[in-house]
């Protein structure tokens, strides 16, 4: 009989298996918190929500003659409501975290559902990077990363400023570049040993 034992491939002999006790935890990897320009453009994003809403709607009641006491609990009900919402955006913001390794890219928040992903290079298709209006005001924008098989932006992170936001872009596609470019020679190079075999 003939011996079925696999032979390890040449990739396969650089790999080295690691115990339990030498993983290495996503929570331990030290991740870059969003510049506080981030913070103040969530501070004003609220104030442009709820300010219109806070005038319009005692006046809409005003007009349609409304008793005081009504007036005065649907405004103490809106300032709650803007009170707890914007309190809300401004500790999700706070939670907003991104680390560039060697082979991926991480970025996480949430403030009631926490959400790690982390992207490895190989897997990289596209980075773009896009800014509203209050975010060119604060010279702010909104970094995508597209993966394959992905559909939609796998990571959105807001909140990069203009000395961040381009030199990191640039980064991930070279090293998405990179990382792919190095696979298809490994690929080509393991292909012959296979058909010599």
């Amino acid at each position: 009989m003939e011996d079925v034992t696999p032979q390890p491939s040449a990739s396969m002999q650089t790999r080295r298996r690691l115990e339990q006790s030498d993983w290495l935890a996503i929570d331990e990897v030290p991740l870059t918190p969003l510049e506080q320009a981030y913070l103040h453009q969530v501070q004003i994003e609220n104030l442009l929500i709820f300010t219109p809403l806070l005038i319009i709607a005692p006046l809409a009641a005003m007009l349609l003659n409304l008793p005081g006491s009504l007036i005065i609990a649907l405004v103490t009900a809106l300032l709650m409501l803007a009170g707890i919402v914007s309190y809300g955006r401004y500790r999700h913001a706070l939670t907003i975290a991104y680390g560039v390794f060697d082979h991926e890219f991480i970025m996480q928040k949430g403030l009631i559902w926490h959400k790690k992903i982390a992207l490895p290079y190989t897997r990289l298709q596209h980075v773009s990077l896009s800014q509203g209006p209050l975010e060119r005001y604060f010279h702010q924008h909104t970094l995508k990363c597209f993966s394959a098989g992905s559909g939609s932006a796998e990571i959105s992170l807001p909140g990069l400023g203009d000395d961040t936001a381009e030199p990191l872009r640039r980064h991930l596609l070279a090293k998405a570049s990179q990382k792919q470019a190095s696979q298809i020679q490994a690929s080509q190079k393991q292909a012959p040993d296979e058909r010599e075999d």
